[in-house]
């Protein structure tokens, strides 16, 4: 059969018997993306690493190769698609994965992939040890964003109070600011097992709308 997504909505055509049956994707309710709320998002690639592996990025050196020299090659893998490295909600969810989930995971043998979404920020990021998984970035085609279809926030979210405050009280514990660089591309978390296939898909709806770390857990263990 189709895939199903976290809340139980058939996925896909039933053309679909060939991808894994334990494919989770979340973050779709409302598909209010883009200036307007009134885009849907499309479904990831179900054999990711495939997929992902000729697209051109810089490894963290900035040095052009493709994605495929820095996906493993025989093991599950994590990928976040971050936003911008001086994004303080983005630099707390990545202290997030990288002391509650990474180390679980790196322990049942995963690797952990980031893709920035440009350099902007890059050096200070690195200072800051927010992250201690693997680490590209995307060049100037975004090529990463444009396969997984990751979309741009709504206007609108810029002034949500909830979310402002939350950035603000990130920026005190973590540092970074809410101008350097494209602040409305989003992103958002996808895992493949071990043969590069897509079991979890969490593509981001707002700035700090993140799969938490329960929900990545538990797909792992379904695994």
């Amino acid at each position: 059969g189709g895939l199903a997504s976290s809340d139980g909505r058939a996925l896909g055509g039933s053309g679909g018997s060939d991808a894994p049956a334990s494919v989770q994707e979340t973050g779709r309710e409302g598909d209010d993306m883009g200036i307007f709320g009134n885009k849907k998002h499309a479904d990831a690639p179900k054999e990711l690493r495939e997929a992902l592996a000729p697209l051109n990025v810089l490894n963290d050196k900035l040095q052009a190769i493709k994605l495929g020299d820095a996906l493993a090659k025989n093991k599950p893998t994590l990928l976040w698609v971050m936003r911008r490295f001086a994004c303080p909600l983005c630099r707390a969810y990545s202290v997030k994965l990288r002391d509650e989930v990474q180390p679980k995971l790196e322990a049942k043998g995963f690797q952990m992939l980031a893709v920035g979404l440009e350099t902007a920020g890059l050096k200070d990021f690195q200072e800051g040890k927010f992250w201690t998984g693997d680490l590209v970035i995307e060049n100037p085609k975004q090529e990463v964003h444009k396969l997984l279809n990751t979309k741009k926030a709504s206007v609108f979210g810029l002034f949500n109070i909830s979310m402002m405050k939350q950035g603000a009280a990130d920026q005190k514990q973590y540092g970074g600011n809410m101008t350097e660089g494209d602040g409305m591309v989003l992103g958002g978390v996808w895992i493949m097992d071990k043969q590069g296939n897509c079991v979890f898909s969490h593509c981001q709806k707002h700035f700090n709308h993140h799969p938490d770390v329960h929900e990545i857990l538990t797909a792992v263990d379904n695994m």
